[in-house]
């Protein structure tokens, strides 16, 4: 794979392992500190570097803070927009948080977004500014998010757990755990494909093929910790059993299109759990 990629964001916890991986591919690398809110900035870099492919990780956490929320569909569009000026294929990452409050166990990308929280807004919009462009885009939809590093949902609860915090869990809140380095094989699966002449475009979801519930997840992780011997005290959840107002009550993603269009199989995620749980400590012990 002798490619020039610009990942545009190498700071974020999936920027950091997509230029992982990506530094053992066959490929050049490019990781520009520039103002992408900037469109002339954006359109300028591209012109000047002639990349194969942009991959958008830039302000992407699966809860982005209110500044990243800011900037997400402002860097969407310009980047778009630079694109598709230039013929670039672009990948975008985008979140189940564009789905609503409804009753769905999963959501398919033909389902209506209709996000009800103000990431989900970011991400919305974003996704809107980009197929609104005339670029080649996949628009990667990704759901519960695990890793090591990072702000999320295993990351949160170790830290809860350690810190004696309350964690409120609730019984309704489905999703399907996904690795870090799960979603970033698939990226670069995407990127060899596209690569070889794939024209499939549009919006994709990807997660693991393991769905449970918030509460479950909490108490699996939980019992590994007992098991290592590494739960120094009782974990202080409360279980809550109620519809929430700023959530979509699911975050499984139907991932059958991404695994038509490229042939992607979801891998499970609970293989991981106790190496994605170590490596945790080990960065704690070592910050």
């Amino acid at each position: 794979m002798s490619l020039k990629i610009i990942v545009t964001d190498t700071q974020s916890a999936l920027g950091q392992t997509l230029e992982h991986d990506l530094e053992r591919e066959q490929c050049q690398l490019l990781s520009p500190k520039i103002h992408w809110e900037d469109a002339a900035a954006a359109r300028e870099y591209l012109v000047q570097h002639k990349p194969d492919i942009v991959i958008n990780t830039l302000a992407w956490e699966e809860i982005p803070s209110a500044e990243q929320q800011a900037l997400i569909p402002i860097v969407a569009a310009n980047i778009a927009s630079a694109c598709a000026s230039l013929g670039v294929p672009l990948i975008h990452f985008s979140s189940y948080q564009v789905f609503g409050v409804d009753n769905k166990s999963s959501h398919s990308e033909k389902d209506i977004p209709a996000p009800v929280s103000a990431e989900g807004r970011a991400f919305f919009a974003a996704e809107q500014a980009i197929e609104h462009s005339a670029a080649r885009y996949i628009i990667l939809r990704l759901g519960w998010i695990i890793g090591s590093i990072g702000n999320n949902h295993l990351t949160r609860l170790l830290t809860a757990i350690q810190t004696q915090q309350p964690i409120t869990l609730n019984t309704r809140l489905r999703g399907a755990p996904t690795l870090l380095s799960d979603v970033v094989r698939v990226c670069v699966a995407l990127v060899k494909q596209i690569s070889c002449g794939s024209d499939n475009w549009g919006v994709m979801h990807y997660c693991s093929g393991d769905a449970l519930n918030e509460a479950e997840f909490g108490e699996q992780l939980v019992q590994l910790l007992a098991q290592q011997q590494l739960l120094k005290h009782d974990a202080n959840f409360t279980l809550i059993d109620s519809t929430p107002t700023t959530e979509p009550l699911s975050a499984v993603l139907g991932c059958r299109r991404i695994r038509d269009s490229f042939g992607v199989q979801a891998r499970p995620w609970r293989p991981s759990l106790l190496p994605l749980v170590k490596q945790w400590f080990h960065n704690q012990a070592n910050q």
